[in-house]
């Protein structure tokens, strides 16, 4: 068994992977953000050629088949984020809470499998959005961000049901509780103590 850095699945020989077909390195690439090969990424859920889509003014690459869409650069899904937001009626902390009193121990069904960025072929770092949205994005620093269908709804939700409004609250929580010159507090310790009250 093994790690294979083509997909960052743990396989069982990872020069012979079963799950990107690819080996160590995943496709050939030159330097970090550099890629060879055809001109139109694949998916890096299904490995089907991507179609490139305009959001409202920011241009994204989408799979037809599993509906998963790359957003380009820092703030490529922001700035779609942020047009959902304008549409959005402000929510008081109080409602938010009932709204997410379990949101952060609730998870998306599908298994954890690190994927590839379509642009540079990299494994993708996985990260939660947000301090409480319970959504974990795929994320390459040099190109963008890989949201899957289910995710981006997930995402959608949590913004529209007041998330933007307890994470600036779980936040101010995290800068009280944490001890002078020590590390963030974990996220788990952070949601007790403000869904506890301690």
């Amino acid at each position: 068994m093994g790690f294979c850095a083509g997909c960052g699945n743990d396989v069982a020989d990872p020069n012979q992977c079963p799950i990107c077909e690819s080996g160590r390195g995943g496709k050939p690439r030159g330097r970090r953000g550099e890629t060879q090969g055809p001109e139109i990424p694949d998916c890096p859920r299904c490995n089907d050629p991507l179609a490139t889509q305009d959001w409202e003014g920011t241009q994204t690459l989408s799979c037809p088949t599993c509906h998963g869409s790359f957003f380009p650069g820092t703030r490529g899904l922001e700035s779609v984020l942020d047009k959902l937001r304008a549409t959005v009626d402000p929510v008081d902390v109080e409602t938010a809470m009932q709204e997410f009193k379990d949101r952060f121990t609730r998870k998306l069904p599908d298994a954890v499998r690190y994927k590839k960025c379509p642009v540079c072929a990299t494994v993708m770092t996985r990260r939660a959005y947000g301090t409480v949205s319970g959504v974990i994005i795929d994320f390459c620093p040099d190109h963008g961000s890989w949201v899957d269908e289910a995710q981006f709804a997930a995402l959608a939700e949590f913004i529209c049901r007041g998330g933007d409004t307890l994470a600036a609250e779980v936040n101010k929580v995290r800068d009280r509780i944490r001890p002078a010159g020590a590390g963030r507090p974990s996220s788990k310790s952070v949601m007790d103590r403000f869904f506890g009250g301690k």
